[in-house]
């Protein structure tokens, strides 16, 4: 006989049903409790942004590369079921942020945009307003104070553009947000620079969070001192393109980071980044994009800027305290420390080899990180 098998009394009968009703409404809970974890994808457009955001099957997207990053856009939404967008934004209207947008208002039903409201004369923006025209999309325009209504369990709040606008600075009107699902927040900054944040610091915004999206691709014109002193980020992520012709992300902001505690990801050198949350935890995995194409085509790999206590296996507690990854190694000729798998540890002599349990330790030591590996 098995464990629920239908007893014959009728007393026995019904708390035989009660029992089931309630492992039924488990099941349910624990279903729907899975679907409402909220997921940030950072993809990899090379020298641009486009973030996805999917909270309880709604879908939104934010900037998509420039136009040849388009393609690459729209595989890895539809590799992760969206058919649909119930938000899109875009932060300004410089091609590296809208470019890619032009594919998706072909391709994909669209809800409503979220615009700066910015003018310029580029053809790439000219032929994004059109197609929300023709496609008869709901066009809004951005400003400090609103709040978007996804959903009632997901808080998203515009911090920029404010009603007085930069003059000639596309950059400094950007659209910024902070989502915040519980006790888990993300602040995505555009390519809003110092004039923004402290226009929004004066505000006095709570801008504590999680997760920062670094202003303008790591640049030295954002991510000021006193802005991430107030934000605290424990995860940065820059979206940047490998070896691009501007030097972002700068070592000054990258320091800037570093020394607040804070563990950088870069698309450049992770792929696409990947944070799920429950609103309590949250997880970070990261997938790079096999060959040059626009093709998503990708697998998850652990690369040498990814230690492993940051894989999707190992949640984070939020609010987290910062980890530090290593072991870590240095020279005793030099002053640089470096993760082991780092091209340049690779060349130190065995006889000048040094070690460190954690970055702590290795700046106690008067050793500073390397520049190529980027250790926290």
């Amino acid at each position: 006989m098995g464990i629920y098998a239908e007893p014959d009394s009728s007393t026995s009968r019904w708390i035989w049903h009660l029992q089931i009703a309630i492992l039924l409404s488990l099941a349910v809970s624990s279903v729907a409790f899975a679907s409402e974890n909220l997921t940030a994808h950072f993809i990899d457009v090379g020298q641009g942004d486009s973030i996805l955001l999917q909270f309880d099957g709604k879908n939104v997207l934010i900037d998509g590369g420039i136009q040849e990053m388009g393609p690459r856009v729209e595989t890895y939404l539809r590799n992760h079921g969206v058919s649909s967008l119930d938000l899109l934004v875009a932060t300004h209207p410089h091609e590296d942020h809208i470019g890619g947008l032009i594919t998706i208002l072909r391709d994909f039903p669209v809800k409503q945009v979220l615009d700066s409201g910015q003018p310029d004369s580029s053809q790439v923006y000219e032929t994004f307003l059109t197609l929300i025209d023709q496609k008869n999309i709901s066009y809004n325009v951005a400003q400090r104070g609103q709040k978007i209504n996804l959903d009632t369990n997901l808080k998203i709040d515009v911090l920029s553009p404010s009603s007085t606008l930069f003059s000639d600075d596309l950059n400094q009107n950007s659209i910024a947000l902070k989502i915040t699902y519980n006790k888990v927040s993300f602040l995505l900054m555009g390519d809003a620079g110092f004039e923004a944040e402290n226009s929004i610091k004066s505000e006095g915004y709570d801008l504590k969070s999680d997760i920062l999206k670094v202003g303008h691709h790591g640049s030295s014109s954002a991510s000021g001192t006193s802005f991430l002193a107030k934000v605290k980020p424990a995860i940065s992520i820059i979206e940047v393109g490998k070896g691009n012709d501007y030097g972002h992300p700068t070592q000054k902001t990258l320091s800037a980071l570093q020394s607040i505690g804070s563990k950088i990801y870069r698309t450049d050198t992770n792929g696409n980044i990947i944070i799920t949350t429950d609103g309590l935890t949250y997880s970070l995995s990261t997938q790079k994009p096999s060959g040059n194409s626009a093709s998503t085509t990708s697998q998850t790999k652990t690369s040498a800027y990814t230690p492993t206590v940051t894989q999707a296996s190992s949640p984070i507690a939020a609010p987290s305290s910062n980890v530090s990854g290593g072991p870590f190694v240095g020279s005793s000729k030099s002053d640089k420390y470096h993760y082991p798998s780092c091209s340049a540890a690779k060349k130190i002599k065995p006889a000048n080899l040094v070690t460190f349990s954690n970055s702590a330790e290795a700046r106690a030591q008067g050793y500073s990180p390397c520049g190529i590996c980027h250790p926290p």
